[in-house]
């Protein structure tokens, strides 16, 4: 197995919450790429190093199965997912659909207040794309997707969204983002924002469609652009439709609190 972690456990844990103390490193440690694409990990392995037993070890591993973020290799582990064109196109898929329920949901029922907070993060996304701060762009990028997905109020579509975000961040460049893609990413914010002030349920979710695409297509165009290629015939000859070319422009830390956001999601 590639890398070390260092040990969680600490007296008086409860079974729950180390299990997601568990899940929280190791998620953050394939991220950071800490854990490359395509390490092995074992249940053994994993809790040596950790100091902890086996079973929030195989509970935290059956979650990022459940995510993306590892692929099944018995007997009791699994492999760091790899990134290839097919597997980042098929996950934005996925996440376009989501998003653009929930932005629909949202125009059509979030309190007033949620909708401001939208808004203001989409226009302090594009401030700061402006400026060329692109770390509080990633930032304020990661607050206005966490933020609209909860004011869906429909936990079961907030988890989804948040496992999606988390398996791009595992599967998209790593590279940092050019400000003229940050910009175009933040002006797409806008208009959701703009379609959700309305009320605007149909206009709101065809902006949300249009910034995923976008993304999409820019981070794909990158993966090319590095000589990785689409990886497959069908990949050839499925790509997002009308979408916008991109511009040509270890040891693991203990958990935070927190969902790793792409700098242009």
């Amino acid at each position: 197995m590639t890398g070390a972690l260092r040990p969680l456990l600490a007296p008086g844990d409860r079974p729950d919450t180390l299990t997601q103390r568990v899940y929280e490193a190791i998620r953050l440690a394939i991220v950071s790429q800490e854990l490359p694409p395509g390490s092995r990990l074992t249940e053994a392995g994993l809790a040596r190093q950790l100091n902890v037993s086996k079973t929030p070890v195989r509970e935290a591993l059956l979650q990022l199965r459940d995510v993306g973020l590892i692929e099944p290799d018995p007997p009791r582990g699994g492999r760091v997912v790899r990134a290839s064109w097919q597997a980042i196109r098929d996950a934005y898929e996925v996440r376009e659909g989501l998003e653009s329920v929930a932005a629909r949901a949202v125009a059509g029922r979030a309190p007033q207040a949620a909708r401001r907070e939208i808004g203001r993060l989409a226009k302090e996304s594009l401030r700061a794309a402006r400026a060329g701060d692109i770390e509080a762009f990633g930032r304020l990028n990661e607050a206005f997707h966490l933020a609209l997905a909860r004011a869906t109020g429909n936990p079961r579509l907030v988890e989804l969204i948040e496992r999606s975000l988390v398996l791009l961040s595992a599967l998209r460049e790593s590279g940092a983002t050019g400000q003229a893609d940050a910009v175009a990413c933040a002006l797409s914010h806008v208009k959701v924002a703009e379609a959700i002030t309305r009320g605007d349920a149909e206009g709101a979710g065809a902006a949300m469609t249009g910034h995923v695409g976008l993304v999409a297509e820019l981070v794909l165009a990158a993966y090319e652009e590095r000589g990785e290629g689409r990886g497959s015939d069908e990949a050839d000859r499925v790509r997002p439709a009308g979408r916008v070319r991109r511009r040509r422009s270890g040891a693991v830390k203990r958990p935070r609190a927190r969902t790793p956001a792409a700098s242009t999601t």
